[in-house]
């Protein structure tokens, strides 16, 4: 915006942060929000019954009327969100967590992206950067290089691909008037429920610049409920694709096969096995009417132009659910993954996904044999570990990704 100033035809947004004993990262987050370049903001803490001795509500008391300061019980994230959306005085809704960070740019770009493009009901998304805090390094998201705009911005594509997140979104108020508030039944998926309602057969805007940073810490709630939070994710993602049909799936990822195929991968990496099962026998329908071979040949070729035209070994770098996606969604397309290999030693010599994890080191004198994927959330660390150990072909599951999904599945 050139004017800064608060002026009639600047629409209010409305930051709400909610928080749950988060004095650790509290500050951070609301001086991020009230440095925003875009004027006319108001910030919102909620406390959603904090016990951590009054730390948080210390540190939200000490920016006086700088903010707008809410107090409640303890009843979870969406309770939290729906307090702040119950009293926002603005048109627009921008949620950031409490240990997450706006960059100062962030609201001014969305609100342009959504005044320019004339409608202004339309939602934003955006890139964003993680930070992953125990290496102090950032993974940039760059969604753009790996999909097209038509892609990004077509109905649930990112809220199947997992892409989009909490705090990129600017939502129009007028949204909660049509699909409702977050489901509060929900502790850790109500974030991924409300995007699947907000997105259904909408078109929304992509930003193509990083405006904030996640960050990947110890303390999330996703590491201390490991198991219930997997759960709920595993229960959600089935409920989602009952409710879509085939040709929905299709318009949307070309094939319904290939949007089966992500989902399955996602479900069984999460130790869904029911319920992927479910999923596996309309998938296998889908196989039963259609033939992808040549998609198949197709991206076989691809692999092969990656290592100078020849054929490697695939190597999945990263054992965990990352890796166990990939190496579904590899099978499915006849790819065979000769082993991962990762990290922490207390998965070296064990059957995951019933292939072997190995050690890097255990892959010294096969450096010119393989090709190896990096299945990571955050991966800077990880590639700057295979430059230094001298693996010629390496390539990102990120990178890979958009290139994935243009080849459906053949069973």
């Amino acid at each position: 915006m050139q004017n800064r100033e608060i002026c009639a035809d600047i629409p209010k947004v409305s930051i709400i942060i909610p928080v749950f004993n988060g004095s650790n990262y509290l500050r951070e987050a609301i001086d991020s929000a009230l440095a925003q370049t875009y004027s006319n903001v108001e910030v919102l803490v909620v406390n959603d019954g904090s016990d951590d001795g009054g730390k948080t509500e210390k540190i939200a008391l000490s920016y006086g009327d700088r903010i707008r300061y809410f107090k409640k019980e303890n009843g979870g994230v969406a309770s939290a969100l729906n307090t702040g959306i119950r009293n926002m005085d603005g048109e627009y809704f921008s949620w950031l967590s409490h240990d997450d960070v706006y960059y100062p740019h962030k609201i001014e770009r969305e609100v342009e992206a959504v005044l320019q493009c004339g409608d202004p009901a339309r939602i934003v998304q955006c890139e964003y950067d993680f930070y992953e805090e125990s290496s102090k390094t950032y993974t940039p998201t760059d969604f753009y290089k790996y999909y097209t705009i038509e892609q990004l911005t077509n109905s649930v594509f990112t809220v199947l691909q997992l892409q989009i997140h909490a705090c990129g979104a600017l939502i129009s108020k007028k949204h909660f008037e049509r699909v409702g508030l977050f489901d509060e039944s929900r502790r850790y998926t109500q974030d991924v429920e409300m995007w699947f309602r907000l997105l259904n057969g909408q078109k929304s805007i992509w930003v193509s610049e990083k405006l904030y940073m996640v960050r990947v810490h110890s303390e999330s709630d996703s590491k201390h409920y490991y198991n219930a939070w997997n759960q709920e994710n595993v229960l959600l993602y089935l409920e989602i694709m009952q409710k879509m049909s085939n040709q929905e799936l299709a318009s949307i990822y070309g094939t319904a096969e290939t949007a089966l195929c992500r989902i399955i991968g996602l479900i069984r990496s999460r130790d869904g096995l029911e319920e992927a099962g479910i999923l596996e026998k309309r998938l296998y329908e889908c196989y039963r009417r259609s033939d992808h071979q040549e998609d198949i040949d197709c991206f076989k070729g691809y692999l092969r132009g990656l290592s100078g035209g020849q054929d490697k070994k695939i190597i999945i770098f990263g054992a965990g659910q990352y890796g166990l996606r990939l190496l579904y969604e590899l099978r499915q397309r006849q790819i065979a993954v000769d082993c991962f290999i990762d990290n922490d030693p207390g998965k070296s010599g064990k059957i995951i996904g019933g292939i072997i994890c190995r050690a890097v080191e255990d892959l010294t004198d096969r450096k010119e044999e393989v090709l190896i994927v990096i299945a990571q959330r955050v991966c800077t660390e990880a590639i700057r570990q295979m430059q230094v150990s001298g693996f010629p072909h390496i390539i990102t599951r990120q990178e890979l990704d958009g290139v994935l999904i243009q080849y459906a599945p053949q069973q």
